[in-house]
C-alpha cells in the first residue's frame, strides 16, 4: 500500500522535547480521560486519550475450490465494496486495513439506535460479498466474511510528525478481533453489544450464545434482504 509520508530531517533533540512534553501529560491530576468516539478532526494530536466506540473486525475468509481464479481481484473487489457499505454509515470514524487482508472499523455510537444501526450495517457487509462472488461468477461459499462487534475504551494517539491517521489500539480491538476469528460466515457480537439491542434484535437475530474460554458471544448469519434478492435473483 502506497502511503504518502512527508520527509522531514530527524532531530535527536527535537525528539527529546517532544517526548518530554508527553510525558508530562501522565502527571495531570484527572489522569486519562475517556471521551466519545469524535470525528477525526475533533480527536487531539500529541495527546494519549481514550476513546468509547463500538469496533468491527471483518475477516475475508478465501475457499477458492477453482485453479487459475484471480483471487487478488476478487479480494479487492470485495474490499472495495465493503468499504463503500461502510462509509455509508453516519457512526463511522476510522477504518484500518489489516495485515492479514481484513479490516477494522471504529464507530461513534452514543446511543442505543446507533448500535442497531450499526449491526445492520454488518449484514450488509456479509450480503456483498455475495454480490461480488456473484459478479465474478464465483459459487456462493467460495468467499465468506465473518464479522466481531465489541464495545468499550480504545486508547487513541496521533503525533504531529506523521501525517497518517491516528493510531488506536487496545484490549476492545483485540476482543473484536477474536470474535471475528471465533466463527466463519457469521455476526458475532459481545455481550455490551447484546444488551444494548433492542428486545427484538435479541429474540430475533441473535438467539444463538456461545462460550469460548472466557469470551461469552451470541452469533447471527444476518444478511441485508435487497442483497439476498438480488443475488438469488441472478444465477
Amino acid at each position: 500500500m502506497n502511503m504518502n509520508i512527508d520527509k522531514n530531517d530527524f532531530s535527536f533533540e527535537e525528539s527529546l522535547k517532544y517526548l518530554d512534553e508527553l510525558a508530562a501529560q501522565m502527571t495531570e491530576t484527572e489522569g486519562m480521560k475517556a471521551f466519545r468516539m469524535m470525528e477525526k478532526d475533533e480527536l487531539p494530536v500529541d495527546k494519549v486519550v481514550k476513546v468509547f466506540c463500538v469496533v468491527m473486525s471483518i475477516r475475508i475468509i478465501n475457499r477458492y475450490s477453482h485453479q487459475g481464479i484471480h483471487t487478488d481481484y476478487v479480494h479487492a473487489g470485495t474490499v472495495s465494496q465493503i468499504l463503500h457499505v461502510l462509509q455509508s454509515a453516519i457512526q463511522l470514524r476510522q477504518v484500518e486495513m489489516q495485515a492479514d487482508g481484513g479490516m477494522m472499523a471504529l464507530f461513534d455510537a452514543p446511543m442505543k439506535k446507533d448500535v442497531e444501526d450499526i449491526i445492520n450495517i454488518s449484514a450488509q457487509v456479509r450480503s456483498v460479498n455475495d454480490v461480488v462472488l456473484k459478479k465474478f461468477r464465483l459459487p456462493l461459499g467460495e468467499q465468506v466474511v465473518s464479522v466481531g462487534i465489541e464495545y468499550g475504551p480504545v486508547t487513541y494517539f496521533a503525533s504531529r510528525y506523521s501525517n497518517l491517521e491516528g493510531v488506536c489500539y487496545g484490549s476492545t480491538i483485540q476482543r473484536a478481533k477474536m470474535l471475528a476469528d471465533v466463527r466463519d460466515d457469521s455476526v458475532n457480537i459481545s455481550e455490551d453489544i447484546y444488551v444494548n439491542l433492542s428486545e427484538d434484535m435479541q429474540k430475533n437475530l441473535f438467539v444463538n450464545k456461545e462460550m469460548t474460554g472466557e469470551l461469552k458471544y451470541y452469533f447471527s448469519q444476518l444478511i441485508n434482504i435487497r442483497m439476498r434478492k438480488w443475488v438469488v435473483e441472478n444465477k
